[in-house]
């Protein structure tokens, strides 16, 4: 039995917390799915300066790999794992076409700088670079198409935003068997025929998200095209599989995830988050406005009082004290839950924190060097801390 594997080799930088690392979604999955009972031929492009790193990774981990090279290896630069990496590919045509005469089945991963011409029998597609399997002019006799939200958005150009109408949509147009749409902490649909299915997310305590949604996809037609499994059971483990990568970016991926990871609840509703923190210098309202756009990119309703109230002008403190914190307590008491940076230890924070567990209601601390002794009363009324940027905020989603 072999999977044919089509996708990037990328390099990926992250500033915090810093990585810097050869993989991309091809390269990623091949590693991810090795020494699970079948071959895999990958194919991928590369620069010379970097060809001896990736074939000494397929040598690794036991799959065999055929390179086209181009002259610069495509590299991604993340500030953190959640902000929009700035890509070193900036050319509008792409700059090389992998051939591939084969037939067989395939997991297709799309590429910023790269086109692959492909007739496969089971082939599950992830798109990417946000062009639909049938522009890319390959054929399938089986297709699965896997796509978070926004690459769901632009290629059903529908007009609509309701992702249960955009999976149907997309099971049309895209002439496909099964549609997943993943939707980040709200777990993921499952469309296939007529029927609809809810995936749920696995709770873990730290999580990595660069390349997530890459084992995903590679978990997905493991289950899917090489062990026959039902749609449904093949995302279903692929959101476990996904949460143990995100845990722990260990590959190849586990063969039996560890029993600790259980599927958190799976909520329609929006939910309403109290955002604290100082913002008293540029680096601190920076830190409160990234937060801010990423939770809400999440799907949540913000609460800031930064944004929402706004700050005290100096000279005034007793005129403007009691207007906003009666505004800031009204928040407390209206969200679900409370993310509090307390960076710098201060004052108001801590009121906001034991204000709103005094309300029985949920906190996340993103602590960042803070010594242990001033964590005492967060650990004692058990408060979810983290002193990492990404986990803070899945934490706070979930």
């Amino acid at each position: 039995m072999m999977l044919n594997i089509i996708g990037g080799s990328y390099i990926e930088n992250c500033v915090d917390p810093f990585s810097s690392e050869l993989y991309g979604s091809g390269l990623r999955a091949s590693a991810a799915l090795s020494n699970k009972g079948f071959k895999i031929n990958f194919q991928s492009c590369i620069c010379e300066k970097f060809k001896g790193l990736a074939l000494l990774k397929s040598k690794t981990f036991g799959y065999s790999c055929n390179y086209t090279i181009i002259p610069q290896t495509v590299e991604f630069d993340y500030y953190h794992p959640l902000s929009v990496p700035i890509s070193s590919f900036n050319q509008v045509s792409k700059i090389c076409s992998i051939d591939n005469n084969r037939e067989g089945d395939f997991l297709y991963y799309g590429m910023a700088e790269s086109n692959a011409q492909i007739n496969g029998n089971y082939v599950v597609y992830d798109p990417q670079n946000h062009i639909n399997f049938k522009d890319t002019g390959s054929t399938s006799k089986h297709l699965a198409v896997i796509l978070n939200k926004n690459e769901a958005l632009l290629l059903s150009k529908g007009g609509s935003d309701d992702l249960t109408t955009i999976g149907k949509n997309l099971l049309i147009s895209e002439n496909a068997d099964v549609i997943v749409i993943k939707n980040g902490v709200h777990g993921a649909l499952v469309f296939e025929n007529h029927e609809i299915f809810e995936i749920p997310v696995f709770y873990t305590n730290y999580v990595w998200p660069i390349g997530s949604g890459d084992i995903f996809s590679a978990v997905f037609a493991w289950k899917w095209i090489i062990e026959k499994e039902s749609a449904f059971n093949a995302a279903f483990y692929a959101s476990k599989n996904t949460a143990q990568y995100c845990l722990s970016k260990h590959l190849p991926v586990v063969l039996d995830p560890q029993g600790s990871l259980h599927p958190l609840e799976i909520k329609s509703r929006t939910k309403s988050i109290y955002l604290a923190g100082p913002f008293f210098s540029i680096s601190e309202r920076w830190l409160i406005n990234e937060l801010r756009n990423i939770l809400i990119n999440f799907g949540n309703k913000v609460f800031s009082p930064f944004h929402d109230v706004g700050i005290i002008h100096s000279g005034y403190i007793n005129e403007q004290a009691t207007n906003i914190a009666s505004k800031d307590l009204e928040g407390i008491i209206k969200c679900d839950t409370v993310l509090a940076v307390i960076n710098g230890l201060d004052v108001g924070t801590f009121f906001e924190i034991g204000y709103a567990k005094s309300l029985n209601k949920k906190v996340v601390i993103l602590a960042q060097d803070i010594k242990e002794k001033d964590l005492t009363m967060l650990i004692g009324t058990e408060c979810e801390i983290t002193d990492d940027f990404s986990t803070a905020i899945y934490k706070a989603s979930w």
